[in-house]
């Protein structure tokens, strides 16, 4: 496990763009391997204003075009689509434990783990910050916004997976484009989170800090922030838009 060190790079597959990590996640204590996948905007069938792979049935977009994105996903990752779980984020820090007997969508809460070899655990973004964390035969996903790193979002996925190895950051909004009140400047000072300023915070760097300061020293973070790269749905930037995923596995 020493040897391993957790990456993002980027590639193309069935006309779709994703971050991956080409290690495979690498060995989890011979319990399977952590499979990491981020989408983008780009490849899929919706219409403006979810053009076009929009993964989010509940934004106001055709739920057919959303289930044929979905599939399209998972055929350029590798993964089966009906293997894949999500949950009803809510801006907490609620963890759910989910299994194959589970729904799709499997209930309310903003992590997910699970242990089960090839099930496919899910989060949807729009400038919030996707957090996957390996450990010992399990793998967790967080859903960390502002409010999400404030409520221990990104330490509950540490401590759902155990020891953990490795994590992954995946695109979200950085501080060039996220001016936010001193209500959150407040918030993340007393959770002990770095801030940029009087009047901006970085929710992917805090979410890096999160994950060093539980004790994960091996993170890969993407820098792309997806209010300034067209290439990702922005709330921020856009006001109603589609989202794209972040999805981790044990193969």
């Amino acid at each position: 496990m020493t040897s391993f060190v957790p990456s993002l790079v980027e590639t193309h597959a069935n006309a779709l763009r994703l971050l991956v990590d080409p290690g495979a996640g690498g060995p989890v204590n011979g319990d399977g391997r952590a499979q990491v996948a981020f989408s983008d905007r780009n490849g899929g069938t919706s219409p403006p204003p979810y053009d076009s792979l929009n993964l989010a049935a509940r934004v106001g977009d055709d739920p057919h075009r959303v289930e044929d994105n979905r599939v399209r996903v998972a055929e350029a990752a590798g993964f089966d689509p009906e293997r894949l779980r999500l949950a009803r984020q809510v801006h907490g820090a609620e963890v759910l434990d989910v299994t194959s007997r589970d729904p799709v969508v499997a209930g309310e809460a903003d992590v997910i783990t699970t242990s089960e070899r090839d099930l496919v655990i899910g989060i949807l973004t729009a400038d919030c910050t996707p957090v996957v964390v390996a450990g010992a035969g399990r793998v967790a996903i967080a859903h960390a916004g502002w409010r999400g790193l404030v409520a221990g979002a990104v330490e509950a996925a540490v401590a759902a997976v155990g020891d953990a190895h490795a994590a992954w950051v995946g695109p979200s909004i950085h501080a060039c484009c996220y001016e936010v009140g001193p209500e959150v400047v407040g918030a993340f000072r007393r959770r002990g989170l770095p801030v940029a300023g009087e009047d901006r915070v970085d929710p992917g760097r805090a979410a890096s800090f999160a994950l060093h300061r539980a004790g994960v020293d091996r993170v890969a973070a993407s820098i792309e922030c997806t209010s300034c790269d067209p290439r990702y749905f922005s709330y921020r930037r856009d006001g109603t838009t589609g989202r794209q995923g972040a999805f981790v596995w044990l193969s």
